[in-house]
């Protein structure tokens, strides 16, 4: 039987103009119709969900997450990783469940434990648990000297870079996920904030290009996390489909992602700009040295983000390892001058591209899964609206996930 479902407005796609009191066909697990009323043919004895006060849209997408690391937990990020595995996997049930809650019914997983992300993607697939799709790298990348020593897995040379990706993809990765910048002198969580938020690489250029030649190969995409510096145009040079963060971007960088087309992916508008849940927020912000660190990389954002939006349009948002609070992350990147248009981009259509998954998700056309969300006011007038979701629904499935 089909679905029916009423809008205030709806939004098809936010490059396209908004439909008052538009409505959408969902059949099965795609979308089948959507369009203004009486345009739209409905299919007798369907099923009306009545959203006739809210906004309905595609659901969201978040291009960068970490499963059993949140900071909802107020404990440092090395904690995330050291707890015995039955508990991670539980908060990874949380966390899931959170994400499709707020509305984010795709997202992408770059880096976690062991094989978790995959467990966790057939858990769901299986209706085990409840999250939203997944798209997973299983294990994330970085040289032995490299940050990030207890999320990512060592893999030094072209030869071994290149094994490590077969072996991913033969678990069944759809991305590579790469450390290019950032490196780690020492053991402790001080030696990684020493060595993080910086632009010095990591992977060398030939390492880099190895890496997304065999990707390429297997026909993997490829997301580097870069915060700036030499390798993050290397990245772009190599043909990577993501640059991840980016906070120290300089003014020669803007040439790099309008010539290459890369996207740049999570930004982490939340741990620069917000002091309730950000930076400010953790223990670390009583050192002199990092809170410097922050606020020039919380200047360069604001200074040259908007501007790659502006040349490029090609910007994603992400949660990292702050979950169901995407909403966020698309209120600062209007904050910072970009329109409630793009960032709705951002959260939709630029992810579902950069995912590889533009022909079935990021808008309600119709062949499409019906991935589809509702929330109370319109985020195209105040994109804050994103917090109020009300429908959540996942391959024509609706969730109701209220506690």
């Amino acid at each position: 039987m089909a679905i029916v479902i009423k809008s205030k407005v709806l939004i098809v796609d936010p490059e396209t103009p908004p439909i008052q009191q538009g409505v959408v066909v969902v059949e099965g697990k795609q979308v089948l119709a959507a369009g203004e009323p009486g345009k739209v043919e409905v299919p007798p004895e369907s099923t009306v969900l009545d959203c006739s006060e809210e906004t309905v849209m595609p659901g969201l997408i978040d291009s960068h997450l970490h499963i059993t690391a949140n900071n909802a937990f107020r404990v440092p990020l090395f904690e995330h990783y050291t707890i015995d595995t039955p508990t991670a996997v539980m908060r990874g049930v949380t966390t899931m469940r959170s994400d499709l809650a707020s509305g984010v019914t795709t997202a992408r997983t770059l880096g976690d434990r062991l094989d978790l992300e995959l467990r966790f993607r057939e858990a769901i697939e299986r209706g085990e648990i409840v999250g939203p799709r997944l798209v997973i790298c299983i294990r994330a990348l970085r040289p032995s000297h490299g940050t990030a020593k207890l999320l990512a897995y060592p893999a030094d040379g072209p030869d071994e870079v290149r094994l490590r990706i077969r072996e991913n993809f033969a678990l069944g990765a759809h991305v590579v996920k790469l450390f290019v910048s950032n490196v780690q002198n020492g053991e402790t969580f001080l030696d990684y904030i020493q060595g993080d938020l910086t632009g010095v690489p990591s992977y060398s250029k030939g390492e880099i290009v190895a890496a997304v030649e065999q990707a390429k190969f297997l026909g993997m995409r490829v997301a580097t996390h870069a915060i700036g510096g030499p390798a993050m145009r290397w990245a772009m040079e190599a043909g990577v489909d993501s640059v991840e963060h980016a906070n120290l971007m300089e003014e020669q960088d803007l040439e790099y992602f309008e010539r290459y087309g890369t996207y740049l992916s999570d930004p982490n508008l939340h741990l620069f700009f917000d002091d309730e849940i950000g930076f400010p927020s953790f223990e670390t912000w009583k050192y002199d040295w990092w809170r410097a660190k922050v606020l020039d990389a919380r200047e360069r954002t604001a200074r040259f983000l908007p501007e790659v939006v502006k040349r490029t349009g090609k910007v994603c948002l992400a949660g990292d390892s702050t979950h169901a609070f995407l909403w966020r992350e698309a209120k600062y990147l209007v904050q910072l001058g970009c329109s409630t248009k793009a960032a709705l981009l951002a959260v939709t259509k630029n992810s579902a591209q950069l995912l590889g998954l533009g022909d079935k998700i990021g808008t309600l056309e119709p062949g499409k899964y019906a991935d589809i969300i509702s929330v109370a006011g319109n985020p195209l007038e105040d994109i804050t609206a994103l917090r109020n979701v009300k429908l959540v629904m996942k391959e024509g499935r609706q969730y109701d996930l209220r506690d």
